[in-house]
């Protein structure tokens, strides 16, 4: 007979609503100090037998908050059946970690894979307590249950609040990727009110994760997308008024259905994601073009997201040797990343870096370029460790000069990293015979040099500092390392150890016109640093003034006992300087706005308002040709190391209305930095710059 034809008494008999005050593992009798968690063993009073494992995938199970479809008969310890889903022929649902049933299940269901069946011995404890559950279940009853977990509903609370609950419909492939902040997707999006309208709806379409791009849904949608896997579909139920506010939605429903995640890269030659590759197509095997391999590849489009480039006509099949310089930077880095048979897409925000005669692509004005290329194939050279010493010393050599042919053609990105490959062709040179290892040595020397050179020209003076003091390492006396040395220290604003640099040059080369040149802009810049730090000290001395001589005449009071101090704790707060050079029109200020909420939160009418330096002194040339200006804006905040890294831009607001800068983003990290300084001294980014 049946005892409880419907569910809601089953989930009733189940949860033990009668037990005792003193039994913690039902429902609404289960205590404040109740928690769920699935164990990794099982207690004493829940004992475990598997009848049959499961058919697949043994290691995924279900865990808190899943809901369950389950079989299962259930005896007294006698043999005496009381209840069985199997006799109504229809399983039952329920909520793990809810209470919805007895402790016993809650505990020993999570420890079973989908499809296996088992055994369950459950002393009362785990069950009905001394009370036990009348008519069917008698006082401080052992139960044994016979389970089969036929599947389960995957269930998490995304934020913790129970405001979006996401459920797995379709579990997806290689569940261990997921999407990352910054990469790009293909996803179909429906959002559904509670009485069925369809508020929001896009069919499979590329989207950013991180771009919040997609409305009010973007924060719930981005919160579950890092957690999806490739193929996975899933529900996100979210409360009234969680996603769209003052609506008259009701309960939202959104259903998302991830179709692939693309794998992107950055191939810009400084990883300073001005050039970006998405993967379209997967290539064939593992090998990837080295330097001055032969290459072959195919561009078939070049866009501006929308429309054609002017002077591109494609396909295009473009043969180059790799580290050359015979095709664009942006090609140069994208051809070094793929393999043979690949297609992908080159998403390109500096648009000079482009241009090629080989593509038809003179002067780019689009703010961002869209190449979709092909690796048709390459040739494959000799591999570097084949050769001997001899021929590594010789190919750093061929390389050297390479590099020297890209810095005269003022490629300076290509030339760094033609530069990285001299190092990387001679590797350890211990081995080496004496006059080969001389050689070596010469060509890391020179090459560290060259790149201190090439820093300077992209404006890194941090770069050209580390190099300038790798060769004064070895040679405290190179007078081309001391000079550029001194560059560095000027422009990242140490004027005194340009000074001492530029002294040092000096010395061991009298007549250097160049260090004779910059010595007097580096003593007017010191000038005007010291007259700067007088003034602050003088305003210091003139508020300790104020004070009035009278403090130091009031009468001694008896020292106080002293309480213990509270250990010093470093300070979170960084003093940041964002400085930039733009020459105004009439009226145009320039602003600065970005992620964090002290530079707007990318709101261009909260942007910061920025200073105008007074144009510095420039000493007169003996040409007589007037002095070069000097347009520099700045802006000093204090901002909390916890915002780590973020991005921001510059805005000019004028007479005719404002204009945000088109290139990439600036990058400015505050990680572990609190209680220093931090300048962030920028070039403005525009369309072709």
């Amino acid at each position: 007979s049946r005892l409880w034809p419907q569910r809601a008494q089953l989930l009733k008999h189940l949860a033990g609503r009668s037990v005792e005050a003193s039994f913690t593992g039902s429902m609404t009798d289960r205590g404040d100090d109740y928690e769920y968690s699935p164990p990794s063993e099982l207690p004493d009073g829940v004992q475990k037998e598997v009848l049959r494992k499961g058919a697949a995938e043994p290691w995924r199970k279900p865990k808190t908050g899943d809901e369950v479809t389950v079989h299962y008969v259930g005896t007294l310890e006698g043999g005496e059946q009381f209840d069985s889903s199997r006799d109504r022929g229809e399983p039952i649902k329920f909520t793990l970690g809810q209470g919805e049933v007895i402790r016993g299940w809650d505990l020993g269901i999570p420890t079973m894979a989908k499809g296996e069946l088992a055994r369950f011995v459950i002393q009362p404890e785990f069950a009905y307590g001394e009370a036990g559950q009348a008519p069917a279940i008698p006082p401080s009853a052992v139960l044994v249950f016979e389970v089969e977990l036929i599947g389960w509903v995957s269930k998490d609370d995304l934020f913790g609040d129970a405001g979006c609950i996401k459920s797995l419909i379709q579990e997806g492939q290689e569940t261990w990727v997921h999407p990352e902040k910054g990469g790009e997707i293909n996803l179909s999006l429906k959002v559904v009110a509670q009485d069925g309208r369809v508020i929001q709806e896009s069919p499979a379409f590329d989207y950013d994760v991180g771009s919040h791009s997609l409305g009010a849904p973007s924060r719930v949608v981005e919160k579950a997308l890092l957690g999806m896997s490739k193929g996975e579909r899933c529900e996100l139920l979210c409360a009234k008024d969680y996603v769209f506010q003052d609506s008259d939605y009701g309960k939202v429903t959104i259903e998302l259905e991830l179709h692939d995640i693309y794998s992107t890269s950055d191939v810009s030659l400084l990883k300073d994601r001005t050039v970006i590759k998405k993967i379209v197509a997967e290539g064939e095997g593992h090998e990837r073009p080295q330097d001055m391999f032969a290459v072959r590849l195919r561009v078939e489009a070049a866009t501006d997201g929308l429309n054609p480039l002017p002077g591109f006509s494609g396909p295009k099949d473009v043969e180059f040797n790799c580290g050359a310089g015979e095709v664009c930077d942006a090609l140069e880095g994208a051809a070094a990343s793929m393999k043979r048979k690949e297609r992908a897409v080159i998403t390109c925000t500096a648009p000079w870096k482009v241009e090629d005669a080989k593509l038809g692509l003179g002067k780019v004005s689009s703010a961002k370029v869209f190449l979709t290329v092909e690796m048709l194939d390459f040739t494959k050279g000799r591999e570097l460790w084949s050769l001997s010493d001899e021929d590594k010393v010789e190919l750093a050599m061929m390389r050297k000069e390479v590099g020297g042919q890209l810095f005269r053609a003022r490629r300076f990105e290509l030339a760094l990293a033609k530069y990285d490959k001299v190092v990387e062709a001679i590797g350890s040179h211990d081995s080496f015979k004496p006059e080969l290892k001389q050689r070596a040595i010469e060509a890391k020397r020179l090459v560290e040099l060259n790149r201190a050179a090439c820093y300077l020209q992209i404006h890194n003076p941090t770069g050209a500092l580390s190099s300038c003091n790798k060769v004064l390492k070895e040679d405290r006396n190179n007078v081309k390392a001391l000079f550029r040395r001194a560059k560095a220290h000027h422009a990242r604003g140490e004027h005194v150890e340009a000074q001492q640099d530029l002294e040092r040059v000096l010395e061991l080369d009298a007549a250097n016109s160049e260090a004779k040149a910059l010595m007097p802009h580096v003593k007017r810049a010191r000038r005007d640093a010291d007259k700067a730090s007088k003034g602050t000290f003088a305003k210091m001395c003139e508020g300790l003034g104020r004070m009035g001589p009278g403090r130091l005449e009031q009468p001694e009071e008896e020292p106080r006992p002293r309480e213990p101090e509270e250990p010093e704790q470093r300070p979170d707060v960084v003093q940041v300087t964002f400085k930039i050079e733009y020459k105004p029109s009439d009226g145009e200020v320039v602003h600065i706005v970005g992620e964090p909420e002290e530079l707007g939160h990318w709101d261009t009418s909260k942007a910061v308002r920025m200073r105008k330096l007074p144009q510095p002194y420039v000493p007169p040339v003996g040409s007589g040709r007037a002095p070069p200006e000097y347009h520099h804006w700045e802006a000093v905040m204090e901002l909390h190391q916890d915002l780590g890294r973020f991005e921001y831009q510059y805005v000019i607001k004028g007479p005719s209305g404002e204009r945000q800068e088109e290139g990439s983003r600036h990058k400015c990290d505050l990680t572990g930095m609190g209680g220093s300084r931090v300048k962030c001294t920028d070039s403005w980014r525009h369309a072709g710059a």
